[in-house]
């Protein structure tokens, strides 16, 4: 005997997947250099930056993923690195590959970064709010997005959607793509976390922030000015208010609690939306369509 006959069958298309090893390796590797520089960064700080709550908490939605992937029949490779954490999760997909929690992190981030950089040349062009912005680009975008990485993956047998839901494209090997579902779907949450959390250079509470009332822990910020090096006195005071001013310069308010208290609250703010929003949004509606219509797979049991 080689081994074990695997749990389910594997469709064709996923036997022998094209860079195992760039997400065995440098996924896991680039995404964790990545959150390390994140958190160095805040520490430098000396509060939570932006990069570092969008990468963690994209990062911690990853298990409910497999869920999801239960819902819309999506299958990965078991030639990838596989971990076991999740097998007490009452339906999943089979092989929850081990590159995912870091893919996630920055996929999701780096996604926000794309539609909010677009959002803000369509303000400045057509003088636009940044919902607005978002809601003419979250289609177009998103499908564009969802095709590139999808295509790409379903066409090299790193994942597939075997049968999948709804029109699809399938590759000369096999794989395929669904055409509307789920690619409608996504065209929600991503955009929307997005919104929500705002983007870089932030100067005051995001949305989500304000919406779990973090607004009641602040005051709108003094008016910050260098002291000058001679009316300062001393190095040591000089150099406290360039620290300080290097931090919170750009910032519209003033914290009133011991900082960590708040960057403690701005955390579990974050990852409350990240978390039911993602449940909400994506993974209720991909397992009920499943269960509703009765769609099986004999790869996604």
């Amino acid at each position: 005997m080689t081994g074990a006959a695997p749990a389910t069958p594997v469709p064709a298309a996923l036997q022998h997947p094209a860079g195992v090893w760039f997400f065995d390796w440098v996924i896991p590797i680039a995404g964790g250099a990545v959150i390390v520089w994140a958190v160095a960064d805040s520490v430098r700080r000396r509060q939570l930056t932006w990069w570092l709550l969008f990468l963690l908490n994209s990062m911690l939605v990853y298990w409910m993923e497999t869920m999801g992937d239960w819902g819309q029949e999506l299958l990965y490779s078991p030639a990838f690195a596989r971990h076991h954490l999740l097998d007490w999760l009452p339906v999943k997909t089979p092989n929850d590959p081990l590159f995912m929690p870091f893919a996630y992190a920055v996929y999701w981030t780096v996604h926000a970064l794309v539609v909010l950089g677009l959002g803000q040349l369509l303000m400045s062009r057509f003088g636009i709010s940044m919902l607005r912005a978002i809601l003419i680009l979250a289609v177009p975008v998103n499908y564009a997005w969802d095709f590139l990485v999808e295509g790409i993956a379903t066409a090299a047998g790193w994942w597939t959607y075997d049968p999948g839901m709804g029109p699809s494209v399938t590759w000369s090997d096999g794989g395929r793509i669904t055409l509307l579902w789920t690619v409608g779907l996504m065209c929600v949450w991503p955009n929307l976390i997005a919104y929500w959390a705002g983007k870089p250079p932030v100067r005051g509470l995001n949305h989500l922030e304000r919406f779990l009332g973090l607004r009641r822990w602040t005051r709108p910020a003094a008016t910050r000015s260098m002291v000058p090096d001679q009316a300062a006195g001393d190095g040591g005071v000089r150099t406290l208010t360039r620290t300080v001013a290097s931090q919170d310069a750009l910032l519209d308010y003033d914290v009133v609690v011991p900082r960590w208290r708040f960057e403690v609250a701005r955390f579990a703010a974050w990852f409350v939306v990240f978390q039911l929003s993602f449940f909400l949004l994506l993974i209720v509606p991909l397992v009920l369509m499943r269960v509703l219509t009765g769609h099986d797979s004999v790869y996604v049991p």
